[in-house]
């Protein structure tokens, strides 16, 4: 039986009620951890162990939620939908209510608005959370792909979604995406970068236009996820949850597989990870026998780095949301783009960087930021160390200076590891940043006959500050529980002693961490876009 709608509250004022629904009394279960998260379409409840999802009234083109029945028939779109891959996570359909004036879920009351009902997954199983803390690895990446690639195998096909993936199809995606992100040019994508993409998109369709539809005849284009980032992941119960598949478009859904497998890859480049990413993929191929994505992959790559893009800067324009929140939109909507770029540029040889400094000079802040922007393999000191001595990364020890696991021989065998790591993904062609002190000139004279050996380039960036800055960094760091470093304040005389300046390399950059994150990351790509070689950035999986 159809719900009748008969609110007294305006369409248009319905965010200003909200707030409404952060109200224990609001929900027919226990809500002691409620919040409220806002997307460009959707309002977020997490009220204790559910989530509630209501449609904005909005229309973007791409999507149309503008009226009631709309709203409604996506809310049971995106149950159906993603009940294919987490049949236990997606409850159904209900109603926010509108009782005394005021919103509530379920109950008495007049219906307003239709909302989707989830089960609450944990935040601390989420992907970027568990990136963030160091808990991801090779083993995740393969059941991860495993899932998926099964998911795939019995995915819809033929009529209804391989059209979607014609190279006409592809076309007519990029054209919106290009138009849609005009007015961006100049404030998250630079003039140069769009009309490079734009030139690179067209070259790309025009040379695999029988790649592109011998996909479609070897039934690789799938009614798939369609927005597989880091995001959409999550691990829990023991299970790996692919959850919030896209509903509304069915041609963002239906793609050919490659670019399901290029999204998440992608992400994990955005994320620092590239190594991750490039895991993910050898997964998918070893089980789906598919190996001809890789010769996709960087397009699509180009692709889902350029919607993030683009959707992280629909927020920009809309109004009351705080000058803080929009600056981070912003900036990882700018760090998106530059991903984008970068696949679009043929490599010239795979390239060492290094990120080299005294602890706390933000060398490690500086290593991850490039990486995000350029799909570089991040290889940190840090978290060799950790894992060569058997610990979790964020697990601290009160070590004194060369003591522990932070002995010479110890230290040697890190910096050792590291090489072997860097030499591993420079042979494959891909290119890698190292993140340590280097605060040797024998670690450094390594690393440079390393790079020789295998016919690579290496540049070494210097992170620098201030003294004081660096001690009051240091101990910031034990207020920070995601910090992996174990440097403290009380360590300080002997770390910075025991460095020697790197006065033997003369074309070393040096980079003051303290101005904006933004300008030193623009001071290294300048560096490297006006060097005599073409800028590298990773290879295609």
């Amino acid at each position: 039986m159809n719900t009748v709608y008969a609110p007294t509250v305006e369409r248009g004022a319905l965010g200003e009620h909200m707030p409404d629904l952060l109200r224990q009394a609001a929900f027919p279960h226990p809500a002691p951890d409620t919040r409220l998260i806002e997307t460009h379409i959707s309002w977020v409840i997490l009220a204790g162990a559910f989530v509630y999802k209501i449609r904005k009234p909005v229309d973007f083109g791409f999507l149309d939620f503008s009226t009631l029945e709309q709203r409604r028939a996506d809310c049971e779109a995106e149950v159906r939908l993603n009940r294919r891959l987490c049949p236990d996570l997606y409850l159904g359909v209900v109603d926010v209510v509108e009782r005394d004036g005021r919103l509530s879920i379920i109950g008495p009351g007049s219906p307003v608005e239709p909302a989707v009902l989830m089960r609450r997954l944990p935040e601390a199983g989420m992907l970027p959370a568990l990136l963030e803390r160091g808990m991801v690895d090779e083993r995740l990446m393969d059941r991860l792909a495993r899932r998926l690639a099964e998911f795939h195998a019995s995915a819809a096909t033929g009529d209804g979604v391989d059209e979607h993936a014609s190279p006409s199809s592809l076309r007519a995606n990029w054209d919106e995406n290009f138009r849609q992100t005009t007015n961006f040019v100049g404030r998250t994508v630079s003039a140069e970068q769009h009309a490079s993409i734009r030139a690179y998109v067209q070259d790309f369709l025009e040379a695999n236009t029988e790649l592109l539809e011998q996909r479609i005849q070897q039934g690789r284009i799938r009614d798939g996820h369609g927005d597989l980032h880091a995001g959409s992941v999550c691990l829990a119960h023991r299970q790996v949850y692919l959850f919030d598949c896209i509903e509304f478009n069915d041609r963002f859904r239906c793609a050919d597989v490659a670019a399901e497998v290029a999204f998440l890859a992608m992400d994990l480049d955005h994320h620092g990870r590239a190594d991750l990413g490039h895991a993910f993929v050898d997964a998918y191929v070893r089980s789906s026998g598919d190996v001809r994505i890789r010769s996709l992959l960087d397009f699509y790559k180009c692709y889902r780095a350029f919607v993030r893009g683009k959707v992280l800067g629909f927020q920009l324009d809309e109004p009351g949301r705080p000058a803080g929140e929009l600056e981070r939109a912003a900036e990882e909507a700018r760090a998106y783009f530059e991903l984008a770029h970068a696949y679009t540029r043929q490599p010239a040889g795979a390239m060492l960087l290094v990120c080299m400094g005294l602890p706390a000079s933000g060398k490690t802040t500086v290593a991850h930021a490039l990486a995000g922007r350029l799909g570089l393999v991040h290889l940190s000191s840090d978290l060799v160390r950790k894992k060569l001595a058997g610990v979790r990364p964020t697990e601290h020890r009160s070590e004194g200076f060369e003591r522990g696991m932070y002995g010479r021989s110890t230290s040697r065998r890190t910096y050792a590891t590291l090489r072997r790591h860097a030499a591993r993904w420079l042979r494959r062609g891909r290119s890698v940043v190292l993140d340590a002190t280097y605060g040797q000139p024998s670690e450094r004279a390594a690393i440079r006959q390393l790079a020789r050996r295998i016919g690579a380039r290496s540049v070494f960036v210097v992170c620098r500050a201030g003294e004081s800055v660096l001690q009051a960094r240091l101990a910031a760091r034990t207020r920070d529980p995601h910090s992996v470093s174990d440097a403290r304040p009380k360590l300080w005389p002997a770390l910075k002693s025991a460095f020697v300046e790197p006065s033997e390399l003369s074309g070393s950059l040096s980079v003051e961490t303290t101005q904006p994150l933004k300008q030193s990351i623009e001071q290294v790509q300048h560096s490297l876009d006006n060097s005599n070689q073409t800028p590298i950035r990773a290879v295609a999986a």
